[in-house]
């Protein structure tokens, strides 16, 4: 599980170096991903808002979380349905929740085909932490391989819709009890 958690923060940051592909899709889409790489395969969904800039991420088992890149400063909050608690998501996680590390490098490497859509495959190094992505033209990432602290992880998407997203889904649900961040 804990190699999923890094895959989805390895796939889902917009990365600040020269060349940079877009890593955040520009319109409303939702994915379903699997694990890759050892293990149960573990299925992941994840939608994104385009307006707000925000993606949620759904992991069977653990909640849900979203992340507000369009928030200023950028914010986000973790939901743990059984304890109905949302606790605010650490800055260091919310850097990691869009993808590569930001001051990655990025090497084009070909193209490929996934759940039916094209994709660029990207090759990226930031010190250690080191990988690939596949991403659509409008920053859609379908498929993700890598490393992050010496962790190994990826996922690939089964699926993918393009429609609105109910707004509502991005928000954090009324009556939990609010756990902010210790600082």
């Amino acid at each position: 599980m804990r190699a999923v958690a890094l895959a989805v923060l390895l796939a889902a940051a917009p990365a600040a170096a020269q060349q940079a592909p877009l890593m955040v899709p520009m319109r409303d889409v939702a994915i379903t991903y699997r694990s890759t790489g050892g293990g149960d395969p573990v299925t992941i969904s994840m939608a994104w808002s385009a307006a707000r800039k925000a993606v949620r991420m759904d992991m069977p088992g653990m909640g849900w979380s979203v992340a507000n890149h369009g928030a200023t400063p950028p914010s986000g909050f973790i939901v743990m349905e059984e304890a109905r608690r949302v606790m605010d998501m650490p800055a260091q996680v919310l850097n990691r929740q869009i993808g590569a590390p930001r001051d990655a490098r990025f090497v084009r490497e070909g193209s490929d085909r996934i759940a039916g859509q094209a994709c660029t495959v990207w090759r990226y190094q930031s010190g250690a932490d080191e990988g690939r992505v596949c991403l659509t033209a409008d920053g859609v990432m379908l498929r993700s391989q890598g490393s992050f602290a010496g962790q190994p992880g990826g996922m690939e998407a089964t699926q993918v819709t393009y429609a609105p997203q109910d707004p509502s889904r991005f928000d954090p649900p009324a009556g939990y009890q609010r756990m902010p961040l210790r600082r």
